[in-house]
C-alpha cells in the first residue's frame, strides 16, 4: 500500500508540473525565452575591418640584371642610364629616372672646363619616354646657366622583336648664348649575352639660324657585366662631325671639325635603384680635346610602376597594351 501511495503522489507532481510548465512558457518566461532575451539584449561584438594593401613589384627585385621586366619585356639594364654619352632603348612605363653629370673637359691648350648635367627621364606609355635635360657650366669662377634639352625617345617594338632593338628620338636644345638647334637620332642596343651589352647612337642636329652649326655624331658602347648587378665594365667610343657657316661680306665660310675619343667605363650599383659612374675619353685627333672625364649619380624611382595586389595576395604585373 506504501508503494501505490508514492507512485500516486509522483503522478500528481508530473499533472501539477505540466500546467505549470505550460503557463510559463505561455507568459515567456520560459529558459528557452530566457536565453533567447538575453542573447537579443546583448549588442553583438563586430569585428574592425582589416584593410590588406599589396606592395607593387619593384623592376629591380631581380636576381640578375638580364631578366626582363616592364610591359616591354626588356633586360633590367636597360631601365637605366648604362652609359655616359650612349643612349639605349627606353625606360619602363611608370619610372623615373634622374642623372646628375659632372664632366670636365681637358682641352689640348688652356684650361679645363667644368659642365653640369641635371638629367630627368620618365617612362611614359606605348614604350615612349620623355627627357629633360639642364647644362650650366663654370664660367669665370661663376656658376651659369648653358642650354635646355628636351628629347622624346621612342622603341619602335618590345625587346627582342627587332634585332638591334631600334629605337627613334627626336628632341630640341635651347641654346642660352646662341641659336637653338634640333636633332634626330636612331638609338640601338643589343644584349649578346648575358654578360655582355651593347649601345650605339647616330644623330643629326642642326642650329635653326646664325651660324647653322650642323653635327653629325655616331657613339658606341660595349661593356661587360663584372659582378651581376653591381659592377659593369666596358669602353665607349665617340666621332663627331661639326660644321660651321660664318657669313663675312656676304662670303660664307665654312669650318669643319672632327673630334674621335675613346676610353673605359665603368658603373657601380651600390643599391638596387642607385648607380655611380665613372667615364674617361681621350681624344685620338688634334682637332679633339685631350680629355673628358664623366663622373655619374643615378637614381631610378618607380612612383607610378605596377599595381596593387588582387584578393588573392599575389602582386599584379603592369597592364600590357594588346596588340
Amino acid at each position: 500500500m506504501t508503494r501505490k501511495l508514492c507512485e500516486t503522489i509522483r503522478g500528481s507532481r508530473k499533472f501539477l508540473l505540466t500546467p505549470i510548465t505550460a503557463a510559463l512558457f505561455g507568459l515567456g518566461l520560459g529558459p528557452t525565452s530566457q536565453m533567447s532575451a538575453q542573447t537579443t539584449n546583448e549588442s553583438p561584438h563586430v569585428l574592425t575591418p582589416v584593410i590588406v594593401k599589396g606592395q607593387a613589384p619593384s623592376l629591380h627585385d631581380v636576381s640578375s640584371e638580364s631578366d626582363r621586366v616592364g610591359p616591354a619585356n626588356q633586360p633590367e639594364w636597360t631601365t637605366r642610364r648604362a652609359f655616359a654619352e650612349t643612349d639605349v632603348y627606353v625606360i619602363p612605363t611608370g619610372e623615373i629616372e634622374f642623372n646628375q653629370f659632372y664632366i670636365s673637359s681637358i682641352p689640348r691648350e688652356g684650361k679645363a672646363g667644368n659642365m653640369f648635367e641635371s638629367e630627368f627621364e620618365f617612362g611614359l606609355p606605348w614604350r615612349t619616354q620623355f627627357d629633360v635635360e639642364f647644362n650650366y657650366a663654370i664660367q669665370n669662377g661663376k656658376l651659369q646657366y648653358d642650354s635646355t634639352l628636351i628629347e622624346l625617345p621612342h622603341a619602335l617594338a618590345d625587346w627582342g622583336v627587332i634585332p638591334l632593338n631600334p629605337t627613334l628620338n627626336a628632341g630640341w636644345i635651347f641654346q642660352n648664348w646662341d641659336a637653338d638647334s634640333y636633332f634626330v637620332g636612331l638609338l640601338l642596343a643589343e644584349e649578346f649575352t648575358k654578360r655582355i651589352h651593347f649601345g650605339a647612337d647616330l644623330s643629326y642636329g642642326r642650329q635653326i639660324s646664325g651660324d647653322h652649326e650642323t653635327v653629325y655624331e655616331l657613339n658606341t658602347a660595349l661593356s661587360y657585366v663584372a659582378i651581376d648587378s653591381k659592377l659593369s665594365l666596358g669602353a665607349e667610343f665617340l666621332i663627331e662631325y661639326e660644321t660651321d657657316e660664318e657669313v663675312d661680306a656676304g662670303v660664307v665660310d665654312k669650318s669643319y671639325t672632327t673630334t674621335i675619343m675613346l676610353g673605359p667605363t665603368a658603373l657601380y650599383r651600390p643599391t638596387r635603384s642607385t648607380y655611380f659612374g665613372l667615364t674617361a675619353l681621350f681624344g685620338l685627333t688634334h682637332e679633339s680635346p685631350a680629355a673628358e672625364v664623366f663622373l655619374n649619380f643615378g637614381i631610378d624611382l618607380e612612383p607610378f610602376v605596377g599595381e596593387r595586389s588582387d584578393n588573392s595576395g599575389d602582386p599584379l604585373r603592369p597592364v600590357r597594351r594588346y596588340r
